[in-house]
């Protein structure tokens, strides 16, 4: 017996955890390779499935008011969110304290790229839509793994459905 089994007794779901980690891992580094519409389609992918996650582990109640939504984000979140609104402008904070919120960058799976913050601009857009109903358009002011200690961005209610989040050179 190896010395992976006499330690975990579930040695087999670790081998497998870390199969799939290290596929994963190295999907990303193609993905950070990509550029343009192709890396835009990955993250809205990526960042639909993750609302979708989130949303099955939290207790956020679909659909809500857009003000009831924004009430609950300050502690609904894997992280704390500060929240301004003045009018059709929303200014969202996540307090990171330098540290990436996403869970593949948190267990170490992947390395946080900049390009990671478009999935993360995708996913408070899918969150507006998802649970608020609401269209917006989001852009990026700063993020962690653009050398900010929290990730910001400016969201602006829209009356109909936009292309995406911008990105600002993240």
């Amino acid at each position: 017996m190896d010395e992976l089994q006499t330690k975990d007794p579930d040695w087999v779901d670790v081998l497998i955890r870390d199969y799939q980690d290290k596929l994963t891992c190295g999907l990303y580094e193609a993905i950070y390779s990509l550029d343009g519409r192709s890396l835009d389609t990955l993250m809205q992918g990526q960042a639909h499935t993750c609302v979708g996650a989130f949303l099955e582990l939290s207790d956020l109640r679909s659909p809500m008011e857009l003000d009831d939504f924004l009430e609950a984000m300050r502690v609904a979140g894997p992280s704390k969110v500060d929240i301004r609104r003045e009018g059709e402008v929303i200014e969202w904070t996540e307090q990171h304290q330098g540290q990436c919120v996403c869970p593949f960058v948190r267990r170490g799976v992947v390395r946080l790229d900049s390009k990671l913050c478009i999935c993360g601009a995708y996913w408070v857009q899918y969150l507006f839509e998802r649970v608020a109903g609401t269209a917006v358009e989001v852009e990026t002011i700063e993020t962690v793994a653009t050398g900010a200690e929290n990730c910001r961005f400016r969201i602006t209610v829209k009356s109909e459905r936009s292309a995406g989040p911008s990105d600002s050179g993240t």
